[in-house]
């Protein structure tokens, strides 16, 4: 049997609860952009299921960490799972995915596309093949789950405002307010980069005692971030005193550049979003003021434990709310005075415990 969400959110259910039987009735699902119509039975057998978690990149701590989230669930409901690793490259994370779409399974599909750009297509694709989708961060403001069809379940993503805004503050407080800043934006056709860089210019605005010196796309890779920061820190010298980054990883590159430089410690660095753990070691050593946690190993068993639901028929999309269809999940500043909560990467178990209601964690609907 099927089960109506509450509209506060979806009740707590075991991670096993749902009968995984193949069920004679079957429901025709038409995307309303133009694809055929698809027939989705009421339940999927988990041996017809693939799980798919795509990323850009395993070296990125996030990444690495939401991939072995995504590890966890999988194995705890007995589905395969592929891991996807685009490399950045919105084309060839279309081409594998539409390989693993040809395999005949019923693709469960996690992912951060690489741009708002690339969702049209990943979630058509998905929804053609009569599977089930959960996309994280990036998205065209005029496409809807609701638009495309039960394929597209969520929408997921974070306040990249407030993570902007807030560890702008950060960095303000650290430098007593005044100071000349850089900053490192990530790949600007990306929504979250787009929103943190506004937070971080609205956080501008609020410290009149702050001046940009400059600021630069790093595109969320490390070794960019570092040669970067190596040319402003060469253009600029003495005049930086803070500089801002949208993740860890460009925050981490920017920390080596200060450190050849000789200036680790006088130069403060604020990173808006990953809390990695290199990043909170340096939090702890007093090299970086401050990170967001969006929490990835949650988000990685999140979004397949979204789209199992709606294949096992555990979630009835037609009975979802709003908010559940395209939500803001809850994140926390992390600086010196709770960096010591964030230290010890979660178990399994307690992963698991995390997505028993993959909707728990709403911070409210995302505005239309």
């Amino acid at each position: 049997m099927r089960w109506t969400p509450d509209p506060r959110g979806v009740p707590r259910r075991g991670l096993g609860a749902a009968a995984v039987v193949l069920a004679a009735t079957t429901s025709m699902v038409a995307c309303s952009t133009g694809g055929s119509p698809v027939e989705r039975p009421e339940s999927i057998d988990r041996n017809d299921m693939i799980m798919v978690s795509d990323v850009r990149s395993l070296t990125n701590p996030y990444e690495a960490a939401w991939v072995k989230a995504s590890q966890v669930y999988a194995d705890s409901v007995g589905v395969e799972l592929k891991t996807i690793v685009y490399g950045g490259d919105s084309q060839n994370a279309l081409s594998q995915l539409q390989s693993v779409l040809a395999g005949g399974k019923t693709v469960l599909l996690n992912i951060n596309p690489n741009t708002s750009a690339d969702t049209p297509a990943i979630v058509r694709a998905v929804q053609n093949s009569g599977g089930y989708a959960v996309t994280q961060w990036s998205k065209p403001d005029d496409l809807h789950p609701a638009d495309v069809g039960d394929g597209w379940v969520s929408y997921v993503t974070y306040d990249g405002v407030e993570e902007g805004f807030d560890t702008t503050g950060a960095l303000a407080d650290s430098l007593g307010g005044t100071g000349g800043v850089i900053a490192l934006q990530g790949l600007l056709a990306n929504d979250i980069s787009k929103s943190r860089y506004a937070g971080f210019t609205k956080g501008l605005e609020a410290q009149p005692g702050l001046t940009l010196l400059d600021q630069q796309p790093a595109d969320f890779d490390r070794n960019k971030a570092y040669t970067t920061t190596q040319t402003l820190l060469n253009k600029y010298g003495n005049e930086v005193n803070g500089i801002w980054a949208a993740t860890d990883s460009m925050a981490l590159g920017a920390l080596q550049a200060v450190r050849e430089a000789g200036r680790a410690g006088e130069i403060k660095i604020a990173s808006a979003s990953d809390a990695t753990p290199e990043g909170l070691e340096a939090i702890v050593n007093g090299d970086m003021v401050a990170t967001y946690t969006t929490d990835p190993y949650f988000n990685g068993a999140m979004g397949l434990a979204i789209a199992y639901q709606a294949a096992t028929g555990d979630l009835d999309i037609a009975s979802m709310t709003p908010e559940q269809r395209e939500m803001y999940v809850e994140q926390t500043l992390i600086t010196a005075d709770n960096v010591d909560e964030y230290l010890v990467e979660p178990s399994d178990e307690s992963i698991l415990e995390s997505v028993a209601d993959p909707f728990s964690r709403i911070a409210g609907p995302v505005n239309r």
